[in-house]
């Protein structure tokens, strides 16, 4: 699970509340350890589907990617999709970080209890058909990134979703600037703004149904 100093230093270097680091570590999202002899921090969950790595320096494993999925994983797989079996509102993100801040925004805003965050770790594949049934009946905001890819990922992702009986929405960061006046990319980025200003603005957010 790590130690404190692994989760300040991720929470650090992903400008995230440490509180919302530790909650996906709690929930068994995140774990820590090593991976091709460098420090890394991993998305999981207890179903070891899939699994992928990230270095905790924040520097790529190759020139071409910047998450690892481990060998013998399922891509299509959302994370956490089977720890939100008993919650009525899913946030569904598009990779590692996102699942990240999807969890620091639980927090900011008092939904423990009944939003849970699940992640696809790729956003060019479908949802796995076995985990499709686990999204039936619940809420679903799509939090997609801010591109091509990311307005395709969300459209097949509502399709199935819906197909699957699930009440679907996403949420657009169109218009939204990070504090250095670049737009707002994906939920991480969002999630990166000052504290002072999301509490002086939270009415505002509606960051979850």
């Amino acid at each position: 699970m790590g130690t404190a100093a692994d989760v300040a230093r991720l929470a650090d270097l992903r400008c995230l509340a440490s509180a919302g680091v530790a909650l996906a570590s709690e929930k068994g999202l995140l774990r820590f350890g090593e991976f091709r002899g460098r420090a890394a921090w991993f998305i999981v969950d207890w179903s070891r589907r899939v699994a992928q790595a990230r270095r905790m320096n924040g520097e790529q494993w190759t020139q071409y990617a910047k998450a690892w999925t481990l060998p013998g994983s399922q891509a299509a797989w959302p994370v956490g999709i089977g720890e939100a079996a008993s919650f009525p509102i899913i946030a569904l993100c598009e990779g590692g970080p996102d699942l990240l801040a999807a969890c620091a925004f639980i927090l900011a805003e008092g939904r423990e209890r009944d939003v849970a965050p699940v992640a696809m770790l790729g956003g060019c594949a479908r949802i796995h058909a076995d985990a499709l049934q686990a999204f039936a009946g619940k809420r679903v905001r799509i939090f997609p990134h801010a591109d091509d890819t990311g307005d395709a990922a969300a459209n097949r992702w509502a399709e199935q979703l819906n197909e699957a009986g699930a009440d679907v929405d996403a949420f657009s960061f169109a218009g939204l600037r990070r504090m250095d006046g670049a737009p707002v990319k994906d939920l991480c980025d969002l999630a990166a703004i000052h504290a002072d200003d999301f509490e002086a603005d939270r009415a505002l957010w509606a960051m979850f149904p």
